[in-house]
């Protein structure tokens, strides 16, 4: 394409999980009803069918992990900065990014396109945005402001719109990771019975062409458990069919393949209230969202899903297309894989917490945990999703791991790969739970590592052995003479588990042990920040 696009608003996403590319079809939608046409494609799209010239533009796109760009926004970043100064003079934009602050460089793919465009010459109608996890409740007034803002704005009339080699451009396309089938071959559960936690161990057989590394994940494409499907069927038991873009479908197929229906989001409930003028759930709930108070928002979130809020908006019952209108797509799940191919490349390891509670009647299921359970045997979708920094490195510098709870998964590949390198890099690990009687994980296997000397050190935190919780981030502090030596050597820091806390506690605690006194944190934190800034610092939290 080698013309001018003949929407109003070009919307371009860049998206790994999903929650971009649906924020980018609201914004779409709503751009139609603020009477501009708009179109609407991945950044990747974009480039492979040279779709590269627009009147007005539009960048939604998320950060994947610490700063990296989502794989298909790669191959269109690394093309635009190939691009001429003055590619895109006059040009109108902006740039919706979102992320997850867990993470220092949260925006920075958005952040990224916004400069990179603006050296190219092009104008922000409106200044680009960021946004947290949160962004369905913080996004929202800027996007009015940005759809009527970009009414007022003329569109782009380049003076030579042949001027982007549009063929040139199409060879930096890349082709996304496929989807592969796999079977999942065997289960068994790494906790005892005595356990609150039902933690389990996956065996997967993969196909010859599925490449992976130590560090990576694995993307799966899950169904709704049929529990929940069920309990749909029962709240609108008069609907027989619905429609999905444009196709007619059965409503236990469009439950169950088709739609997330476990995961309710901000925008899905305002969009719920909405069609209501007044009732006391939607008032209460208004509010409470009026307030912004996120931390009151999440609990009244946490433990519900998408039906739920439904029925206690009072929408059960009546017209499930209303609702299925509302819905997204159901997302894929993503787990960090256990195992390295140089064992045996044709098999995978997972090891998942299984997600299981009653809340409200009802028992909950996790969407992905469910899908795997009942997939033994059975042949599911997966696809590789990279580390990108998340590795061990190439050389035989110290690496020092932390990974309480299933945090450990990616670690026992990374013992498992430098045993098969003959053990040249030193590894520490820190690990911890509940209980040392029933949750400690692959117990056998560290204590073999310890013994082979593939694991020079191990550091255990049981939090409830003893009447003050005790964590890993205790053990470094405890450990912090010996964690500065490895440093000094060279050593690599890898953080994985659960981001809520234990991640923000554990980085803390590097933070202590690192700065030069206990009263000059700053000091630590920049040396923290120098060994991310050198690829020695490495976060993979969920």
């Amino acid at each position: 394409m080698n013309s001018l696009s003949q929407a109003d608003l070009t919307i371009l996403y860049g998206s790994q999980t999903g929650n971009a590319e649906f924020l980018a079809y609201n914004i779409s939608e709503a751009a139609g009803k603020n009477g501009l046409q708009s179109e609407l494609l991945s950044l990747e799209d974009a480039l492979q069918e040279g779709n590269l010239f627009w009147q007005r533009l539009l960048i939604v796109t998320s950060t994947h992990d610490d700063g990296h760009m989502p794989d298909n926004a790669e191959s269109f970043w690394t093309w635009l900065q190939s691009c001429d100064d003055g590619q895109y003079q006059g040009l109108p934009y902006t740039v919706l990014a979102i992320g997850d602050s867990m993470y220092d460089d949260f925006c920075k793919a958005g952040n990224d396109f916004f400069a990179r465009f603006g050296e190219l010459g092009a104008v922000p109608w409106i200044e680009h945005v960021e946004c947290d996890v949160d962004y369905d409740l913080t996004s929202t007034s800027w996007i009015k402001k940005m759809l009527a803002a970009a009414a007022e704005v003329a569109p782009w009339q380049p003076e030579q719109v042949t001027a982007v080699d549009t063929e040139s451009a199409k060879q930096f396309s890349t082709t996304p990771e496929p989807w592969h089938r796999a079977k999942v071959s065997a289960v068994h559960c790494l906790t005892e019975a005595d356990s609150e936690k039902r933690v389990l161990h996956y065996e997967l057989e993969l196909p010859s062409d599925f490449e992976y590394e130590p560090g990576d994940s694995l993307d799966l494409a899950p169904y709704n458990s049929k529990v929940l499907v069920d309990e749909w069927l029962r709240a609108f038991p008069d609907s027989s069919t619905v429609t999905l873009d444009g196709e007619e479908v059965a409503v236990a197929t469009a439950l169950r393949e088709r739609l997330e229906i476990r995961l309710p989001h901000l925008g899905l409930v305002n969009s719920l209230l909405a069609q209501i003028a007044s009732s006391e759930a939607a008032d209460r709930i208004r509010d409470l969202l009026d307030s912004g108070d996120r931390q009151s928002i999440d609990a009244w979130l946490w433990g519900r899903d998408v039906l739920n809020v439904v029925t206690e908006l009072g929408f059960a019952g009546g017209d499930l297309q209303t609702i299925v209108d509302l819905l997204r797509p159901i997302q894929d799940r993503s787990y960090s894989i256990s195992s390295t191919p140089a064992l045996d490349p044709s098999k995978l390891t997972l090891t998942v917490s299984a997600i299981s509670y009653d809340a409200d009647g009802r028992e909950h299921l996790g969407t992905g945990t469910s899908h795997l359970e009942a997939s033994v045997g059975d042949e599911i979708s997966v696809r590789r999703a990279r580390s990108h920094g998340f590795g061990l490195p190439e050389d035989d510098a110290p690496v020092i791991m932390i990974g309480p709870g299933v945090g450990v998964a990616p670690f026992r590949g990374f013992l498992q790969e430098i045993e098969s390198r003959g053990n040249n890099n030193d590894a520490w690990l820190f690990f911890g739970d509940q209980r040392r009687s029933c949750d400690w994980l692959y117990r056998n296997e560290m204590q073999s590592w310890l013994d082979s000397g593939t694991l020079n050190k191990l550091n255990l935190a049981f939090s409830r052995d003893q009447a003050e919780k005790h964590y890993v981030q205790h053990e470094i502090r405890a450990e912090a003479s010996l964690v500065r030596d490895w440093v000094q050597r060279g050593a690599h820091i890898y953080i994985c588990g659960d981001k809520n806390r234990m991640a923000h506690d554990v980085e803390q605690s590097l933070i202590e042990v690192l700065a030069n006194s206990p009263d000059d944190l700053a000091s630590g934190a920049s040396a923290l920040e120098d060994l991310r800034t050198a690829g020695r610092y490495a976060k993979d939290v969920y």
